[in-house]
């Protein structure tokens, strides 16, 4: 492990919010460890490098040492956290505070105005300054953490089953990146450690963090993800319960660490099937088996779970810095930054430990390296690196049935060094587009379906009817939906008997109402009825109350969602009108076919990129194309409005997406 290339290129990043003493002195460093630790990783000359670095911090660091000295295992204890401790740090600044404050106020007063949120685009907290852990951290503080580390880990029946470098990593570790250092441990002990006590008494670790897991679902999580900032830091999130599954997983590590529950955070970059970064808890189990679980969602389980996310390339966030995967990495800038990252580790093989694949390149690049990428927001994103072998590129670690993208960089941008694949028992099952047989498709999407959208409202069951009067005494049923529909802009062609001033709408007796957009037409009239009053068989809060405009903005992604199942929407128009139809679209993500956007539809020729099938204008719900290559992946891309897109093959006339 070359400390020395790791120091180098932080100090190259760092330069620019250092003043120019601070930069000497790092560069100081860095020409020690150049020459100290590039033939050695021996524990006590890496603790030799970061006193040095400590500058005035030196002596509190040297009591620790000294405090433990006689002490074997809580001194290497102590000299693991100071080894690594010189590329820790914690950004500093009011507008993280004042962030912080809004994220707090959103658990009570919801979401927080467009007009905050927009005044705060333009912050990144990366340009802050940074706050190093080994200039700032007490004796006193390291102490404490190492003495609360070990008598938890102790008194544990299930720690004889890890090894030491496991206690350090996931219960020992202070912090988990870049929050704020602050003193939590001892405030989780007292809080959490009694529970812990009263809801379990065994010697299964997954059961103890089940019981943990589940206390921890009643302290409640509010989500709200506007506004980038670093780890909120433990003080906050002991009683401010907000954030994304980043802080979910973060509210778990602390809590789990401080009753002796070795555990981490692992991630994907970028996800196979959508495009986001996820986190999630990573309990390490006694068979030094992983178990993912978000405490907010189903129960544990040692067993993989049918339909979970895709997931890729699966990576940790450790305390120790991380070998490189290749040498001279963390000093290549030409390398994407996931692959930089001193303190990441490739745990994939704890997910998927017999996947592998070996893919053919038809381009390459001087450096020698090869990518495995993933297609999303219309570039392709780098998950894997290896080195080049002639042409071809050995990945370890591959989730099956997933489509991947071979690439290289060529003057500093990703490009596709090959036929797009899927892994199937571990060898490529290659999409080679055959030009010569071309085939018709009709397209609905350009992105998977989410599960929290695939029933679109919950409308199968839904019942729209007609009356004279308010009561509904004689009501007439106009339309029932029989299914889900297939797409979320639907057009309901009503036949009523008579004219009626009311209209009803019935959630199924177990749904609640989730409408995007709903409007009335009456017969020889362009324009939609605007009902003078909507009401609801049961009185509605005023947040609910607010919320039936959401069903007529012209916005196809915000929805009306009722307090209660079974609700009934009562429009009253004011005067009796004979409808001819109803624009009736369920809650969804406005990736299907919008009508009026421009679309472009792609297929993938390897080492050639993407090209073009041709535009349309969207006329319909549906797109049509007669020239697609057979066996071809596909892309659909919209002008008009979004970014969520994703790479798709067609199965017997259907999208299918990976």
């Amino acid at each position: 492990m070359e400390f020395n290339l790791l120091i180098l290129i932080y100090g190259s990043l760092y330069c620019g919010v250092m003043n120019k003493k601070i930069v000497e002195c790092f560069l100081f460093v860095c020409l020690l460890l150049f020459l100290f630790l590039s033939c050695t990783n021996h524990m006590q000359e890496r603790v030799a490098v970061a006193l040095n670095f400590s500058k005035d911090n030196k002596q509190e660091l040297e009591k620790v040492l000294s405090y433990y000295k006689g002490q074997s295992s809580k001194l290497k204890a102590a000299q693991f956290l100071i080894a690594n401790m010189p590329y820790h740090y914690t950004y500093i600044g009011w507008e993280i505070d004042t962030l912080k404050q809004l994220k707090k106020r959103s658990i009570t007063e919801g979401k927080i105005s467009e007009e905050v949120i927009q005044r705060w685009n333009y912050f990144n907290f990366m340009h802050l300054p940074r706050e190093y852990d080994i200039h700032k951290i007490s004796s006193a503080y390291l102490i404490e953490n190492i003495d609360l580390a070990f008598e938890v880990w102790e008194n544990r029946p299930w720690s004889k089953y890890y090894s030491f470098e496991d206690f350090c990593e996931y219960i020992l570790a202070y912090r988990i990146e870049d929050e704020p250092l602050e003193s939590w441990r001892r405030k989780y002990y007292d809080r959490y450690m009694p529970i812990l006590d009263s809801l379990y008494q065994g010697t299964d670790v997954m059961e103890a963090a089940q019981k943990m897991a589940d206390y921890l679902k009643t302290e409640g999580f509010a989500h709200y993800n506007d506004f980038s900032l670093p780890h909120l830091g433990p003080l906050f999130l002991l009683d401010s319960r907000v954030g994304y599954c980043r802080e979910n997983c973060d509210i778990a590590t602390y809590v789990m660490r401080a009753v002796g529950i070795p555990i981490s955070m692992d991630f994907y970059e970028i996800a196979p099937s959508y495009n986001r970064k996820h986190f999630w808890s990573a309990l390490i189990d006694t068979t030094h088996l992983v178990v993912s679980f978000n405490y907010e969602e189903e129960p544990m389980s040692r067993k993989p779970r049918p339909n979970e996310r895709k997931r890729g390339k699966v990576y940790r966030i450790c305390y120790g810095v991380q070998p490189e995967r290749i040498k001279g990495i963390f000093a290549d800038k030409c390398v994407p930054s996931l692959f930089r990252h001193p303190f990441l580790k490739d745990v994939t093989n704890e997910y998927f430990p017999d996947s592998r694949v070996t893919v053919e390149l038809d381009k390459t690049s001087k450096d020698g390296k090869a990518y495995l990428s993933i297609f999303s927001i219309g570039q392709l994103r780098a998950i894997a690196i290896t080195e080049v072998k002639g042409n071809r590129a050995d990945f370890d670690f591959v989730e099956p049935d997933v489509s991947y993208f071979p690439s290289c960089m060529i003057e500093g941008k990703n490009v596709s060094a090959g036929y797009a694949f899927t892994l199937k028992n571990n060898a490529p099952d290659y999409f080679i587009p055959d030009a010569t047989s071309l085939v018709e498709v009709t397209l609905y999407r350009k992105y998977p379906m989410r599960s929290n959208v695939k029933n679109l409202g919950n409308t199968c069951g839904v019942k729209i009817e007609g009356a004279d009067t308010y009561d509904f005494m004689k009501p007439e049923l106009l339309y029932e939906v029989v299914d889900t529909p297939k797409v979320n802009y639907n057009i309901l062609k009503v036949n009523p008997k008579k004219k009626y001033r009311y209209i009803r709408y019935s959630a199924p007796k177990d749904k609640f109402v989730e409408l995007a957009e709903w409007r009335m037409y009456a017969e020889n009239i362009s324009q939609p009825i605007t009902p003078r009053n909507i009401t609801a068989d049961h009185p509605l809060s005023e947040l609910h109350r607010k919320n039936l405009d959401l069903m007529d903005d012209n916005d196809w992604v915000s929805f009306y969602m009722s307090e209660v199942v079974g609700e009934q929407l009562i429009f009253d128009l004011g005067k009796p009108y004979k409808l001819d139809h109803i624009l009736f679209m369920p809650r969804n993500d406005d990736n299907f076919i919008h009508l009026g956007d421009s679309y472009e539809l792609f297929y993938h020729a390897g080492a050639q990129g993407w090209i073009s099938l041709g535009k349309r204008m969207a006329e319909d719900t549906e797109l049509h194309y007669d020239n697609v290559p057979e066996g071809a992946l596909l892309w659909l891309h919209n002008y008009t409005r979004g970014e969520e897109e994703r790479a798709f093959y067609m199965k017997q006339g259907k999208q299918v997406f990976l």
